[in-house]
This record gives structure tokens, sequence and C-alpha cells, in this order.
């Protein structure tokens, strides 16, 4: 990393020893004292993101770093369908189905709701096993395999683009913001979601706030810097939501591990995966996870 960094939402410069805010998992995580996004000092490469989000991320094995990726992404299919809905509700009270772009759609389980519902749906997923599964199992017909920011996309060929826990994966979140105004159309809209490092729940884990994963997660947004790298790339804030989810109770232990990879935690887990009681469903809401709903340019 150079002496002094740029931060990617405001501009402001970083100095990577003075702006030095937590090193974890072996990762040095910096702070802009302008905006306060939090970054990776290092990013990976292109070419290295795929190879993060290989089976094992959306399918943890008993030996995988503690609170990192999905217990079992598959596995949780209605949960993840009902959280779906959930946020294709409050797209709706916006905008009427139109053609919709999901920018890491995973499985393509939030892309196959909102195709029931009216929505013309295209997916782009970097993992070719998941990208696999939303186009072979669940019968998603254009789902494109590999980085967001590779293909070669249409201007004005959506309504809609949809980032759910996305940019906080991102290499130039910015960049890639601007690449979703081009491809909408004039006043087209964004939605996403994304951990809030300024939320109260974040403040008082600290380094151990179960977001702060900074071997999947390169930035970590406040409310404030995520509206300025929206504005910087064309976009006007309409709506700023804590929706909450549901989760399984085995992944809220996976999560667990983020605190502590005790033994016993492992053993939990391992439990509840071979258990019906590991798929109930918790209610939850930490207020740490901030959903946007955003308008591109109207010109």
């Amino acid at each position: 990393m150079s002496p002094t960094a740029r931060c990617n939402a405001c501009q402001a410069p970083v100095d990577p020893e003075r702006d030095l805010a937590w090193v974890k998992d072996g990762f040095e995580i910096l702070r802009c004292r302008s905006c306060g996004l939090l970054f990776r000092a290092d990013l990976p490469s292109p070419e290295e993101l795929p190879t993060l989000y290989d089976g094992a991320y959306f399918r943890s094995e008993e030996h995988s770093e503690g609170g990192q990726g999905y217990a079992d992404y598959v596995a949780e299919e209605e949960l993840h369908r009902l959280n779906a809905r959930r946020r294709l509700s409050l797209l709706e009270g916006s905008l009427r189905p139109g053609r919709l772009l999901d920018v890491g759609c995973a499985a393509g389980f939030f892309l196959d709701e909102a195709r029931q519902r009216g929505w013309s749906v295209t997916g782009v997923e970097v993992s070719a096993e998941m990208a696999s599964w939303a186009s072979e199992q669940v019968g998603i017909d254009d789902v494109i395999r590999g980085l967001f920011t590779a293909h070669e996309w249409p201007e004005a060929a959506f309504d809609c683009v949809t980032m759910w826990d996305y940019i906080e994966h991102t290499i130039d979140p910015v960049f890639e913001l601007r690449l979703a105004q081009r491809i909408l159309r004039p006043g087209g809209f964004l939605a996403l979601s994304t951990g809030d490092a300024g939320s109260l729940a974040a403040r008082a884990s600290g380094r151990r706030w179960h977001l702060l994963t900074p071997r999947h997660h390169n930035y970590f947004f406040t409310r404030g810097s995520l509206s300025l790298a929206l504005e910087r790339a064309g976009f006007t804030v309409l709506a700023v939501r804590y929706l909450g989810a549901r989760y399984s109770l085995r992944y809220l232990v996976h999560k667990l591990r983020t605190f502590s990879d005790l033994r016993a935690l492992r053993r939990l887990e391992r439990g509840l995966s071979a258990s019906r009681l590991g798929s109930a469903a918790v209610p939850l809401n930490l207020r740490d996870i901030v959903t946007v709903v955003a308008r591109g340019k109207k010109t």
C-alpha cells in the first residue's frame, strides 16, 4: 500500500500508520478520519477474488475459521426466500416490476422470488458453484458467472440493480456503483444492504463485530460514508431502513465463532447441522445491517 491512500467514499487522505484501526486475522484495517469508512489496507486482486468464494465460503466446513462465510447457504433456502420477499416489498414501494439485475446473486433465491412477482431477472455471481445452482437447480435462465466489472453490460438495460450484502466484498465500491448507474435506465433504482460499522452493535463489539471479517469483507461502511459513496456515483438516497432478518439457529452459532472459536461452539454447530433444531428460524435485528434504496440520474 502507498504511504498515503485515498478513502474510496470521500477521497480524503488516509495514513496507514496514523489511521490504523485494528489488525484482525492478519489484516490491517484502516479508518478514514473524515467519513468513518473502514477498509483493508491491502486489497485482493481481481484475479484473487473468485478463489475467495468457492464452495467452502457458502458451506463452511468444521475446520473453517470462526464466523467466516455461511454455515450452509443452500440448506437455508426458505429463510433466504423469506428475507428476499421482505426486500422486494420495500423495493415495490418505489417502483413496479421491470428489468432487474441482482449483483452477487448467490444461489438465485432472490431472483426466483422476484421472477414470481413479475420481474424480468438477470443475475451475476462470482462463485461458479452458486451460479450453477441458480441456473440449474433454481432455473434462472440468465445468470452470468464472473465479476460484475468484467462483463460488457449494455447501457440503460435495467430498471433496478440490487446488491444485497455485496458492496463490502468489492475492490472499488464507487467504481461498481458508477457501473450500476451506467446500466440503469434514466431514473432507475439501486437497492443494497451492507453492515453499518457506525451502529451501536458494531461500536460496542469493536474488532469482534460479527461482520468484521476481512478475509472476505474489504470495506465496512457507516451510514455517512455509504451516502457519500452513493452520491459520488450519482445516486440520490431515497430510503434507509434496518429491516432485520430471520436466521437459522445453526447460522447464529456459526457467527458466534467470530467472538470465540471455542471447541464447544464448533461441536454445537456440528450438532445443530445434524438436527432439525438447527433450522429453527430466529428473528433478529441488531440494527447493524443497513438497507438503502437510491435513485439514479434522471438524464
